[in-house]
């Protein structure tokens, strides 16, 4: 009877421990929402010193990196309100960059990718549970058209599963650049109409993105824009790749479609992170889902939405996007809750492929390392944003 007595009275106790943690827990989870405040206008990290502090650290960046040009913006408050060109986007030609110098996004152009999707979606031309063999989609070897891959699980990287799960789909996070891209036959089958015809239509007509357009080297998908690609090359980075201890020209033909091949700048970048800011062209609940993670069907969250990298950093949500091309590299970082986006664009790989094949200099991964399509602390160059605007 007394050790019954006393097994209640400490599992009374362990309740009462566990009811003052969870409170615990709830107290520091509102106080620590209540304490992130969006940045403003009069804030101190627009101070001049510590403006200049992050100047001084991107260009070591840029040349610590050997990258010849970089065109970067902070968007606060629904403006472009810092833009800065380092380097030169030409070097023979010593021509500088601005925020409206071009160059290709690479892998950011997924985003945009999703955002076309996704409107096909709201509009019941086609779900992200439809089968990819509705859209004649064959991943070749062991996947195939396989019933089991869903549109969703090319959008989330999540079709290849691996050899601990049976491959299955839904599983694990592989990204896949080549799988994201078959997407475009998705949105064609489901509208009728190609990715590059409804972006124009639907985001950057809209927008007024002036520098945005489907690369030059596809011709068809660029005379969409109607510019004349000889006068529009004049605006573009020149690309470049650092071996043999020099700046070597990059000749390469860059493809169009909603993995890759967009190409922007610095500004009209700024108005698309508006836009998602005030939730165009799409409802606010799909908004939501696309900067929610993926959750497996054992309950794993992995670091991808749809179409973006999400990570949560001391409480508080970042989404972002890389890009990596030969040539090119690119990174646009959005901190919703600080109201802060940093883009910044260049006119080589080492913006980003150091942190991603993560042997850098050696041109491998290291198993052992995070790398960029996981933690976005690793990059310097969003770490020196982050402490200088972010304060994380």
């Amino acid at each position: 009877m007394e050790e019954l007595f006393y097994r209640k009275q400490c599992n009374a106790w362990k309740l009462l421990t566990f009811i003052v943690l969870l409170l615990f827990f709830i107290s520091c989870r509102t106080s620590r929402t209540v304490a992130v405040k969006p940045v403003v206008a009069t804030d101190d990290v627009w101070n001049e010193t510590n403006v200049a502090a992050f100047e001084k650290k991107l260009e070591a960046l840029r040349n610590h990196y050997h990258i010849p040009s970089l065109s970067v913006g902070i968007v606060n408050e629904k403006n472009l309100a810092w833009k800065k060109g380092f380097g030169y986007s030409d070097i023979e030609n010593k021509k500088k960059p601005d925020e409206n110098t071009v160059y290709q996004l690479a892998s950011i152009t997924k985003t945009f990718g999703s955002l076309v999707l996704m409107q096909l979606v709201e509009e019941g031309k086609l779900s992200l549970d439809d089968p990819i063999a509705t859209y004649e989609i064959n991943l070749g070897a062991r996947w195939g058209s396989d019933e089991r891959i869903k549109v969703k699980h090319l959008l989330t990287h999540t079709a290849a599963g691996n050899t601990f799960n049976g491959f299955k789909p839904g599983y694990s996070f592989k990204y896949n650049g080549d799988w994201y891209s078959r997407l475009g036959k998705v949105i064609e089958k489901a509208s009728g109409q190609t990715f590059g015809e409804l972006l124009m239509k639907n985001i950057i007509t809209p927008l007024n993105l002036e520098n945005t357009v489907p690369s030059i080297n596809d011709s068809i998908n660029f005379n969409l824009t109607g510019y004349d690609k000889d006068s529009f090359s004049h605006s573009i980075a020149k690309p470049y790749n650092w071996a043999g201890k020099r700046q070597n020209a990059v000749t390469f033909s860059y493809g169009f479609g909603p993995a890759a091949g967009l190409m922007s700048s610095v500004a009209d970048l700024a108005k698309y992170s508006v836009a998602i800011d005030e939730k165009k062209f799409l409802k606010s609940e799909t908004w939501e889902n696309i900067f929610t993670p993926f959750v497996t069907p054992k309950g794993k969250t992995i670091q991808y939405g749809l179409g973006w990298f999400v990570e949560y950093y001391n409480g508080i949500k970042i989404v972002w996007h890389t890009g990596w091309w030969f040539g090119y590299s690119s990174l646009l970082v959005k901190i919703p809750e600080k109201d802060l986006a940093f883009i910044i664009l260049a006119n080589s790989q080492d913006l980003t492929r150091p942190f991603q094949l993560t042997l850098y200099p050696v041109p491998l991964p290291n198993p052992f390392k995070k790398s960029l399509n996981k933690d976005l602390l690793v990059s310097d160059f969003a770490r020196a944003f982050i402490f200088h605007f972010a304060g994380l």
